[in-house]
């Protein structure tokens, strides 16, 4: 059975929509994660991706999130991950992705970061 995820999407102004995201996204879960950052994709060219209440991430949830990012930027947008404590899961060092991603402390520094706030 896979994990307890749940996913919560709101509107934060002209072309910016938020999806939070709490417990794991894995493997046995990534396709419901997929559907919630594409359809908030669908109506926004930004997102932010409230990860403060994700208690687990493996690298299925990596590729989605790049996925996402890369969706987001052909559609002239970004992608800003809000983690909790600002820090980035050590698989996020592990394998770069802190680089490749625009990772805040807080929803209010990411849409600065995004330019919306």
């Amino acid at each position: 059975m896979p994990p307890e995820t749940a996913y919560t999407s709101e509107p934060l102004g002209p072309g910016t929509t938020a999806v939070a995201v709490a417990g794991e996204v894995t493997f046995s879960n990534v396709v419901d994660f997929d559907r919630a950052l594409a359809q908030a994709l669908d109506e926004s060219q930004n997102l932010v991706i409230d990860l403060t209440d994700v208690t687990f991430i493996d690298s299925s949830g990596l590729s989605s999130l790049l996925t996402a990012s890369a969706r987001a930027r052909d559609a002239g947008g970004n992608v800003a991950l809000v983690l909790a404590d600002g820090e980035p899961p050590s698989i996020f060092r592990f394998r770069g992705v802190d680089r490749l991603l625009s990772l805040y402390p807080s929803r209010t520094a990411a849409l600065e970061g995004l330019g919306a706030g």
